[in-house]
């Protein structure tokens, strides 16, 4: 899909979030002809319900018949982030400091690891601290590959 129709469907998207007062999250075109699957992911503090899916679902759907952007038919799914959700930037970070996270890093010379799980402790401009149980740890933005909160079971 064109860079054009992801723009349109996320600013129609974001509309839609915001009339049903949920943050949108993340919007994924995949697949082609009648087989496109649009998923609009939503977030709200402390945590989205069916209810706010459904809601967003009939709101969005509506909205995207009367613009009419996606030809041949599409299936919409709406959903939450989960409870491992990704963090994808600093702001993430800084909301969930206190929660366990998983971080990949780009492979460095020399190092042992580039898989880290741990308290996020600390956010700084340029890097976030986790602590596990043997020491901190201090990650570079630019060398986070990905990082999701873990399920912590107590």
């Amino acid at each position: 899909m064109g860079i054009e129709i992801m723009r349109r469907l996320e600013a129609i998207a974001k509309e839609a979030a915001l009339q049903r007062s949920v943050e949108l999250f993340s919007v994924e075109l995949k697949g082609q002809g009648a087989r496109k699957i649009l998923r609009v992911t939503i977030d709200k503090d402390p945590a989205v319900s069916i209810a706010d899916c459904a809601g967003m679902s009939r709101d969005l759907s509506a909205m995207l018949d009367v613009e009419g952007i996606l030809k041949g038919g599409y299936t919409l799914e709406v959903t939450s982030p989960g409870i491992d959700r990704p963090l994808r930037n600093k702001a993430d970070f800084i909301k969930y400091t206190g929660k366990l996270a998983k971080i990949v890093t780009k492979a460095a010379a020399g190092a042992k690891d580039n898989c880290f799980t741990g308290t996020i402790v600390s956010v700084t401009e340029d890097a976030v601290s986790l602590e596990d149980k043997r020491a901190t740890v201090e990650i570079k933005f630019p060398d986070i590959i990905r990082a999701k909160l873990e399920i912590e079971i107590k």
